[in-house]
């Protein structure tokens, strides 16, 4: 009975590796909401091209609507094979992920430190933010843009561009 107390310490004071480290880990998260967004996109793809595939069966081929009906289908099959590779991709990934995740954790587990991956997360968010990022460039926007940065002179009529906001006009002669 006096070895009762030493063995419930025993049990209850073991230090256990953590059976699900990804759950902690906000890339495995956010891996997880685009897979998420990818689900419901690929569902959302798959009811916009059934609709179409609908719409192509009521047209009538001889009102020239048919050749429309087709390209729409053609656009909507696109658009849903699309939405199957990211959600294939992000499966991967999120499967990468996990395994990665568990391994670096048992590795620092046995270690006994704490795994630091605060670049790594800042990586990930570098990428994420250059994945997410407006690919058609405007050279109207990024010359707006440059002048308000750098303080120029924004509009104006052609040939008064380069005048600080604050500086006097040049006198005219």
């Amino acid at each position: 009975m006096r070895y009762f107390p030493l063995l419930f310490l025993f049990l209850f004071a073991c230090n256990k590796p953590d059976p699900n480290p990804e759950l902690k880990d906000p890339i495995y998260a956010d891996m997880q909401s685009e897979l998420g967004i990818a689900s419901k996109g690929l569902v959302d793809a798959e009811g916009n091209l059934t609709e179409r595939k609908q719409k192509l069966a009521k047209v009538t081929p001889q009102k020239g609507e048919n050749k429309y009906a087709e390209h729409k289908v053609w656009e909507a099959e696109g658009i849903r094979d699309s939405f199957a590779q990211q959600k294939k991709y992000w499966t991967i990934r999120v499967d990468q992920r996990r395994d990665f995740v568990r391994k670096k954790s048992l590795e620092a587990f046995y270690k006994n430190q704490p795994w630091e991956h605060d670049k790594e997360v800042e990586e990930y968010e570098a990428e994420k933010r250059l994945r997410h990022a407006k690919l058609n460039w405007d050279a109207k926007g990024r010359r707006e843009t440059f002048l308000k940065e750098s303080g120029l002179a924004g509009g104006g009529k052609p040939g008064e561009g380069g005048k600080k906001e604050g500086a006097p006009a040049a006198k005219e002669e």
